[in-house]
């Protein structure tokens, strides 16, 4: 199912997080850890909804959190 797949996307991302954040700020992590998972939420809504203008909202509020998530991670 698609959960399983971003279940799965999710943990290998917690992994490397952890392997490559030894020395990173935590309180960035949280950060990209809860954009990451706002994203997950918001694709779901996605998936479900029929409303083109709800659509292009979540479209759009997935662009800004993948653009954040860039910007924390850079």
């Amino acid at each position: 199912m698609l959960h399983d797949c971003w279940r799965e996307e999710r943990e290998e991302e917690k992994r490397k997080a952890r392997q490559a954040g030894k020395g990173a700020d935590p309180e960035r992590v949280r950060q990209v850890e809860s954009l990451k998972l706002a994203r997950i939420e918001m694709q779901s809504q996605l998936d479900l909804t029929t409303h083109p203008a709800r659509k292009q909202q979540l479209t759009q509020a997935i662009a800004e959190i993948e653009k954040r998530i860039k910007q924390l991670s850079a």
